[in-house]
């Protein structure tokens, strides 16, 4: 099982409220399923920081080939 993770809170909060597109209400709903998705990251196998598409792609093909 993989894990994709912000690479931080903060970053999650501003990807969240710089899109601009959401209401401050989904947003905050948001956050909250965020914070209970983080705390089950120990569940997981491995973790991806996503903090690039390119850098988290290419970790996430890397375990894929991994398991072939």
């Amino acid at each position: 099982l993989v894990f994709l993770r912000p690479p931080s809170w903060d970053a999650l909060v501003e990807r969240l409220t710089g899109r601009g597109t959401e209401s401050q209400a989904v947003i905050n709903h948001r956050l909250e399923v965020a914070r209970l998705e983080l705390a089950a990251e120990s569940n997981f196998d491995v973790s991806i920081v996503s903090d690039t598409v390119e850098r988290a792609g290419a970790e996430l093909l890397s375990l894929a080939a991994q398991s072939e």
